[in-house]
């Protein structure tokens, strides 16, 4: 065994170390910001006292990515399914798996790969969950919590139980795997008694969707997008509206999931990646920008029509739009609040609004790389003033052919083509309804004229200011 296998190993045992003092000291006890009474995990600790709660440490492969770590949770889903617990124990059994020698800054993969596997455990009955130091997810009892924070990055494997329900009612898939297993426990009145009452609503909820019946249709979800236009007036410009709204919402999420992909390419240092992600959501944005055309297509008459029948219904509540933002850098505790207590959407609202944003992450990479000189401040912010001297140099002495070059550049199209969107939503509400309030309470026109002044990644806009005159050395 050599010296550097011999001292991984030594690592690996003190991370062990670390997990087992988190699990008795930590999860196996109650806690005041849970939102519920009980132990924080109520598994621990019967897992413990049945001996079925195993913590073993496996190598990161830095090189890997979340696709790596998603191929080590399969690993060990197989590794878990093959084991021979305990007779009669076999439902409490866990195995933790911690993740040896893995870079802070790679933590957000871990949470890539448990989004990935999810479904695959669920469909062997299984629950995959992952934690890490800086884990944004929360408590299902308390959203302000974040639960799944552990000493070392790991991911843990058990069996699906019946308080599972917490977990699985919002996605179709999931839920039926559950139903399947669980399902008898709400089959009538009598038998669903014993059973906390947001377990019976939730089980309801998800019992009443739908079910595809064809292969376009089940791939596409057709039939269910297509039932989703519910106007609330016969005013033919209402559907536009409707329609158009809801395509805006698709498209957001579009461009979130490419702002993500992005993200987490530049964790691991994948910097053309990233661009051609951030190519796609630019892109999309101007996609996005279009459907203004469409709504200016509605006069101030025919808006007047419907426009009382919406009520409070305002953009400023698309969780869709808020998450991309907070993707973005853009980030506010205070509009993250407007969706406390919303099921299924408070969680992953949250989790955005404390995950680190495609510009932290940018900056990151400046910083691995030497040319951002100043790292993060106390209150996890960067030096603006620093950040736009990195800018500047990247410009300065970098030239298209650097892929650091092409970051900006295409950072600086993601943000162009969203503060075209603010402006031309800005016009339009203008144009239909003048200086009237908005229906979500806002000032209307005055409102969005501020969002349309703000500019994402402002230190790169500034970084400009900064370029002397005369033709760069590349």
């Amino acid at each position: 065994m050599s010296d550097a296998t011999s001292s991984s190993e030594e690592h690996g045992i003190n991370e062990i170390g670390d997990v087992r003092a988190w699990l008795t000291g930590f999860l196996a006890r109650p806690h005041q910001d849970l939102g519920r009474e009980g132990n924080v995990c109520p598994f621990v600790v019967p897992a413990l006292r049945a001996k079925t709660l195993h913590v073993e440490s496996v190598g990161y492969d830095s090189a890997a990515g979340w696709a790596g770590i998603a191929d080590q949770m399969r690993c060990q889903i197989e590794s878990y399914d093959g084991r021979v617990w305990p007779e009669g124990k076999e439902s409490i059994a866990s195995l933790v798996t911690v993740l040896r020698d893995m870079p802070d800054h790679h933590w957000p993969l871990l949470d890539e790969a448990q989004r990935h596997v999810k479904g695959e455990a669920v469909r062997r009955g299984l629950m995959i969950g992952q934690f890490h130091p800086d884990c944004p997810e929360p408590s299902v009892w308390n959203p302000g919590f974040a639960v799944s924070r552990a000493p070392q990055p790991l991911f843990a494997i058990r069996r699906m139980s019946l308080h599972d329900i917490l977990f699985l009612h919002g996605d179709a898939r999931h839920f039926s795997e559950y139903d399947r297993r669980f399902g008898d426990h709400y089959a009538d009145v009598r038998s669903a008694a014993h059973l906390p009452q947001r377990f019976v609503d939730l089980y309801k909820s998800a019992k009443a969707g739908g079910a595809p019946t064809s292969a376009y249709i089940d791939y596409q979800s057709i039939d269910t997008l297509l039932s989703l236009q519910r106007p609330r007036t016969a005013h033919p410009a209402e559907m536009t509206f409707y329609l158009v709204g809801q395509a805006k919402e698709l498209f957001f999420k579009l461009v979130y999931e490419e702002v993500s992909a992005a993200r987490l390419a530049l964790v691991v240092d994948r910097v053309d990646e990233a661009v051609w992600n951030l190519r796609r959501a630019a892109t999309a944005l101007g996609v996005l920008a279009r459907t203004w055309d469409v709504l200016s297509g509605i006069s101030p008459a025919e808006f007047n029509a419907f426009r009382g029948s919406l009520g409070s219904a305002s953009g400023i509540d698309s969780y869709m739009y808020r998450m991309l933002e907070f993707a973005l850098g853009r980030k506010s505790a205070a509009l993250a609040r407007r969706y406390a207590g919303v099921a299924g959407v408070s969680e992953s609202v949250h989790r955005a609004l404390h995950s680190s944003s495609l510009y932290d992450e940018a900056l990151g990479l400046l910083y691995r790389r030497g040319i951002l000189t100043v790292h993060r401040g106390a209150d996890g912010g960067w030096d603006t003033a620093a950040a736009r001297q990195a800018w500047a140099l990247v410009y300065q002495e970098y030239g298209p052919s650097s892929d650091l070059f092409r970051l900006a550049e295409t950072l600086m199209d993601v943000a162009h083509a969203f503060s075209g969107w603010r402006s031309l939503h800005l016009l339009l509400v203008e144009r239909t309804i003048g200086n009237k309030r908005g229906t979500g309470g806002t000032t209307g026109v005055d409102w969005l004229r501020k969002s349309a002044e703000h500019r994402f990644f402002p230190d790169l806009w500034q970084a400009r200011s900064g370029l002397p005159s005369g033709a760069p050395p590349w």
